[in-house]
């Protein structure tokens, strides 16, 4: 006859929680990081002009006069 033993105490419980989070955490931060390099490699390369297509000179209502 065997005993198995399943009894978990709170702080094995919490210990338990803490590791899945952390295993979690883990892999979010892995594939994000690993996404970021293939899209930097692969990906459209970014103007450094933010601002070029806009045109920041407006007219006013006195000057289309």
């Amino acid at each position: 006859m065997s005993h198995i033993l399943l009894y978990f105490d709170p702080g094995t419980g919490a210990l338990i929680v803490q590791f899945l989070v952390a295993i979690g955490a883990s892999i979010a931060l892995f594939y994000k990081r690993i996404s970021l390099k293939l899209k930097s490699i692969f990906g459209k390369k970014q103007e450094d002009n933010l601002l070029g297509d806009i045109d920041i000179e407006e007219k006013s209502d006195a000057d289309k006069e």
